[in-house]
C-alpha cells in the first residue's frame, strides 16, 4: 500500500512547486513586480540556488527598480512640496525591496558564483532625499501659515506633522505646529440664556447654563463658553430656553367594579341513573373601588440655534425638550371584599402622598433637557464639520 501510494506523493509534490514556480512567474508577467519578488524569495530560502526562481526574481528586481528610478526622475523635475517626500518614501522602498533580494539569494549567490543582481548603496539617497523633503515640506507649511488662511492652517498642520516624523527637531517645527493648530480650528462661542422677557429659576440657573463642552471638541472643532481676546469667534451657538413649566398639581377620580364567583354551600342532585352528586353552590360577589390618580408634569422646553459670525446668517435651529412626570394611585373599596383583585388589595392600601416641589420636577425635567441639548450640539459639530 505505501509503495503503491509513493508515486503519486512525488507527482503531487511536483505539481506543487511547478506550481509556486508558475504563481512568482504569473506575478511577473502581470506586472506585479513586488509579488513575484516576494514569492520568488521566499521559495529561494527554502530552495537555495534554484535556477528558475532565481531568473524569475532577477528580472522582476530590475524591472521594478527602474519602474521607480523613472518615478524618481519625474518627482525631481516637479515643483510639488511632496515631491521629495515621495522620492525619499521611494529609496526607503528600494532598499528594503533590496535587503530582501540580498537575504534571498546570499547562498544561491555563494553556490553559483554567479550574481544577477546589480546592488546599491541606498543610505546616501535615503539621507539626502530626507533632508530636502523635510526642508519642502517645512517650507511650504510656512507659506500656507503666512496666507491667514484656516484651511491653509490645517494643511500646514498636516505638512509639519510629516516634517516631524521625518526630523524630530528641524527648525522651530514645535512652535509653528502649535501655531497651525491654533489657526485651523473653528471656534463655536457657546452662550446659554432665557428666552426674551423669560426669567430663568434662579435655583436651576446654574445647573442650566454650566456645560461640559471638552466631550465635544472633535477634529479642527472647539467649542468653548468663553471669548478669547486673541482669537476670532467663527460661529455663535445659542441654548435658548423658551418654557419653563413646573405644571400644576391634578387630582382625578375615576371608578370601577372587581365581580368574582364565590361558592356558598354544596347541593345534592340525583342523576337519571340514580346516582347521588354533590355540586358547589356559587355566587357572584361585588366590590366597588374609587381610585384617586395625583399627576402633575413639568416641562421644559428651547433650542440650539447655530449662526455664523462673519455674516450673521442662521445655519441651523433644532428644538430641545425635557420633561418630568410624577404620578400615584390610591383607592378606596366598598362592597363586598372578597371580590377584591390582588391590584385593587394593593390599591387601597395607599394612601395620598404630597405632590414634588416646583423646583424638584423642573430639576428633574433639566436633566433630560440637557441630554436632548448635547445630543443636538454634537449635530451642529457634524454639520460644523462639514460646511467648513
Amino acid at each position: 500500500m505505501k509503495i503503491r501510494s509513493l508515486p503519486l506523493i512525488v507527482i503531487s509534490l511536483f505539481l506543487l512547486i511547478l506550481q509556486a514556480c508558475m504563481t512568482a512567474e504569473k506575478a511577473f508577467n502581470h506586472g506585479n513586480y513586488e509579488l513575484s519578488i516576494d514569492m520568488a524569495s521566499k521559495k529561494l530560502m527554502s530552495r537555495p540556488g534554484d535556477a528558475r526562481h532565481l531568473q524569475v526574481l532577477s528580472n522582476a528586481f530590475r524591472l521594478a527598480n527602474e519602474r521607480d528610478m523613472g518615478y524618481i526622475r519625474q518627482w525631481e523635475l516637479s515643483t510639488e512640496p511632496t515631491a521629495w517626500e515621495n522620492i525619499h518614501r521611494t529609496y526607503q522602498s528600494m532598499s528594503r525591496r533590496q535587503d530582501l533580494v540580498k537575504r534571498a539569494t546570499a547562498s544561491g549567490m555563494a553556490l553559483s558564483g554567479v550574481s544577477l543582481f546589480d546592488f546599491k548603496d541606498y543610505s546616501v539617497l535615503i539621507a539626502e532625499s530626507k533632508d530636502r523633503a523635510v526642508v519642502d515640506l517645512y517650507e511650504a507649511a510656512e507659506k500656507l501659515l503666512n496666507s491667514g488662511d484656516r484651511m491653509n492652517a490645517r494643511l500646514a498642520y498636516e505638512k509639519l506633522a510629516r516634517v516631524k516624523t521625518l526630523h524630530s527637531q528641524f527648525r522651530e517645527t514645535d512652535r509653528l505646529l502649535t501655531v497651525a493648530s491654533e489657526s485651523g480650528k473653528t471656534r463655536v462661542l457657546v452662550q446659554v440664556r432665557a428666552a426674551d422677557g423669560l426669567g430663568m429659576p434662579v435655583d436651576l440657573e446654574e445647573s442650566l447654563t454650566q456645560i461640559s463642552l471638552s466631550n465635544l471638541n472633535q477634529g479642527w472643532v472647539e467649542f468653548s463658553q468663553i471669548q478669547s481676546m486673541n482669537q476670532p469667534v467663527h460661529y455663535y451657538l445659542e441654548v435658548i430656553y423658551t418654557r419653563f413649566d413646573p405644571g400644576n398639581p391634578l387630582t382625578t377620580k375615576s371608578k370601577y367594579s372587581d365581580k368574582t364567583q364565590i361558592q356558598t354551600g354544596t347541593k345534592k342532585r340525583k342523576l337519571e341513573d340514580g346516582t347521588i352528586i354533590i355540586e358547589p353552590v356559587m355566587q357572584e360577589v361585588k366590590a366597588d373601588i374609587q381610585v384617586w390618580r395625583q399627576q402633575k408634569t413639568a416641562t421644559i422646553q428651547g433650542k440650539v440655534q447655530l449662526s455664523r459670525a462673519d455674516i450673521g446668517g442662521e445655519v441651523g435651529n433644532r428644538g430641545i425638550f425635557g420633561q418630568a412626570v410624577f404620578k400615584h394611585e390610591y383607592g378606596k373599596a366598598t362592597g363586598d371584599a372578597r371580590a377584591l383583585s390582588n391590584r385593587s388589595k394593593a390599591l387601597i392600601k395607599l394612601r395620598p402622598v404630597a405632590f414634588p416641589s416646583d423646583l424638584s420636577m423642573l430639576s428633574q425635567a433639566a436633566n433630560e433637557v440637557k441630554q436632548r441639548m448635547y445630543e443636538q450640539i454634537r449635530s451642529c459639530s457634524g454639520q460644523i464639520r462639514y460646511i467648513t
